[in-house]
């Protein structure tokens, strides 16, 4: 076999050399999106502060919750706010009730299925304004 050289070719011509970015994009991708799938940006769960406090009643340790649920609803193209048995229309009045509940065990807003967004703020903060710390939210269920 005889292997000829190609004359005119002898040096490299900057001009007909190619680096492969091509692929070297696709694996900085790739490394990218798998680094941020993998990778957890969430607050670890033991750092969280717990709002329902649960108390051993007995041998059998059955927990007792005692945190407030307060339930945001709409009617009449208003905002209602519900804790157990009483209905709440106005936010002076919620901060009222609110005020004179224990702090520690903390409150849970639940939001009805239609209610909207500045009602559920709107309890948010007259949970704050009483001075609770502990608040969590669960949206509702379609």
């Amino acid at each position: 076999m005889m292997i000829v050289r190609r004359r005119g070719r002898s040096r490299i011509d900057p001009a007909h050399l190619r680096l492969p970015l091509i692929a070297l994009i696709d694996v900085v991708l790739f490394l990218l999106m798998y680094f941020m799938i993998a990778g957890n940006l969430a607050e670890q769960e033991r750092e969280l502060s717990a709002t329902l406090a649960t108390q051993k009643a007995g041998p059998g340790g059955a927990g007792a919750v005692r945190a407030t649920t307060l339930h945001v609803l709409r009617s009449g193209g208003r905002g209602v706010y519900r804790m157990g048995e009483r209905t709440i229309t106005g936010r002076e009045e919620l901060v009222d009730i609110l005020s004179q509940l224990p702090k520690e065990p903390g409150v849970v807003i639940r939001s009805g299925p239609d209610a909207v967004i500045a009602d559920t703020a709107l309890a948010l903060q007259a949970c704050k304004d009483a001075g609770f710390t502990r608040i969590s939210y669960v949206a509702a269920e379609d």
